[in-house]
């Protein structure tokens, strides 16, 4: 029996987009990649200036209201617990960031030493300096700039109206139906293709960590008996809910993390990784400028405006999380909290990950770009091989596949709770338990079939084409953020 405090119009959105979305892909997912892919290097393009200029002058206007006297009001919302500092940024880098962060940190920088290394100009040691600051900058302030966006958004608006719907057309007061259905299907849609592609992506790479540790080979099976592990664990914890599950993972992860980087650090190679570090980031803060305004490179049509795109895909999900747990909240904390801690975090790993790697590179022990130009070995498989590389290092893919593991559930438990809050009439009432259970079934199923039948690239296109119009959408985001702190400081 359906719930009468369920929100039946975005409910019904929400499955039957799941549907449409994965009987196009699955049809013929060769051809669908391909076609999306098309279309996705079309819209680039032609969107590049928007996705480049528009994120950099969206960073700098956060900023600007953070240190602002606006940036003291207090985001207040009814029936939502207030989490310390550590917990709120523990949930908040959890659900930012899952375990792609860690497989983009070992081999991102291979990508930009391929595109550098051909006709580029630069010598050998600019070309490793572009490579490793890269990752730092598309992991960084900007992106999590973009997440940050629909925090205060959202966290204004319900400060203002406490009972609207946790949905763009819930907080953005249209009168239209026709436009307030389509806010409804980019929201979910993004939400929906995210987390489908932020599964298919990452089973692979724990299949393949656990494969490595057990030493057989990584089969179906295996796969399937990891896939069903994972969905147990953030099934149960989206049952629980916020204060008991996902808060309880997210602050196990952080220590795990942490722990993990700060021993590969010590015991892998220290002095290289501590002096090139230094070295990256004072050229990625000297640069950051001229990363985010420069348009029409290899790099930044194919990777910058592509993270761009990701990340606001990703915001709606990332975002409405958020806010759930920054009741009482500050406008300058949320903003400084979430870009500062966000892009610490990530940087971190990136940082001595990418040293890591480069280092193989360098001593000739693994030749990461060659292997990945010429497709030698897995993406996964070099990843399980880095970490594998510093002493004792069977016993840290151990750990690493429980950190893996733990951040796919806590980003996947954000992922069901964010859908399960926006199916309820109002955002002040509890999400229902058997809606976050449903949500985390049905986020694990779609992505499974997604990766055994080649679909996975067909989502990753779609989700980065539904942030075309989120770019048009975030502009009334900022307006909405401008009038309601009118508003709320007049009042």
């Amino acid at each position: 029996m359906i719930d009468p405090n369920w929100n039946k119009t975005v409910l019904s959105i929400t499955i039957l987009l799941s549907l449409v979305l994965s009987i196009f892909v699955l049809t013929d997912p060769t051809t669908t990649s391909k076609l999306l892919s098309e279309v996705y290097s079309s819209l680039s393009e032609k969107f590049e200036s928007f996705f480049m200029y528009g994120s950099f002058i969206l960073l700098i206007l956060l900023v600007l209201l953070a240190i602002s006297k606006f940036g003291t009001i207090q985001v207040k919302l009814d029936n939502k617990p207030t989490y310390s500092l550590l917990s709120w940024c523990s949930m908040l880098f959890a659900a930012g960031i899952g375990a792609t962060l860690l497989y983009w940190s070992t081999i991102e920088w291979i990508e930009y030493y391929n595109i550098l290394s051909i006709n580029s100009g630069l010598k050998e040691e600019q070309i490793l300096l572009y490579s490793r600051s890269y990752p730092l900058f598309h992991w960084g302030f900007t992106a999590w700039a973009i997440y940050c966006l629909p925090v205060v958004a959202f966290g204004l608006a319900l400060s203002l109206k406490p009972e609207s719907n946790l949905t763009f057309s819930g907080i953005l007061f249209f009168k239209n139906k026709l436009i307030n259905f389509i806010l409804d299907v980019l929201f979910i849609g993004a939400i929906l293709c995210g987390a489908g592609v932020g599964l298919g992506l990452s089973f692979p790479l724990i299949s393949s960590v656990i494969a490595e540790i057990l030493n057989i080979s990584r089969t179906v099976a295996l796969d399937l008996i990891t896939i069903t592990i994972c969905a147990f664990i953030f099934g149960t914890s989206a049952y629980i809910g916020v204060q008991n599950g996902i808060k309880r993972l997210s602050n196990i992860n952080m220590v795990l993390v942490i722990s993990f980087l700060i021993i590969i650090f010590l015991i892998g190679p220290t002095s290289y990784i501590l002096s090139n570090s230094l070295e990256t980031v004072s050229f990625f803060l000297n640069k950051y400028i001229e990363m985010s305004i420069s348009t029409g490179t290899n790099i930044s049509l194919d990777w910058t405006v592509f993270y761009w795109a990701w990340w606001y895909a990703l915001a709606p999900m990332v975002g409405t999380f958020l806010v759930n747990i920054s009741n009482n909240k500050t406008l300058r904390e949320i903003i400084f909290g979430t870009i500062l801690v966000g892009s610490f975090g990530c940087i971190f790993s990136m940082l001595i990950l990418s040293n890591l790697s480069i280092s193989l590179f360098e001593n000739n022990y693994l030749n990461s770009p060659e292997i990945i130009s010429n497709s030698l070995m897995s993406r996964e498989q070099l990843v399980v091989e880095t970490v594998s590389s510093v002493p004792f290092g069977n016993i840290l893919l151990v750990v690493f596949a429980v950190i893996l593991i733990i951040f796919l559930c806590t980003t996947y438990d954000s992922a069901s709770y964010v859908l399960a809050s926006a199916s309820m009439k109002k955002s002040n009432m509890a999400s229902s338990k058997s809606l976050r259970l449903i949500f985390a079934l049905l986020l694990v199923v779609q992505p499974t079939l997604l990766m055994y039948l080649d679909g996975v690239d067909s989502f990753k296109w779609i989700m980065v084409i539904f942030s075309i119009p989120l770019l048009f959408i975030n502009m009334l985001l900022m307006y909405s953020i401008l009038k309601n702190v009118y508003t709320i400081r007049k009042s």
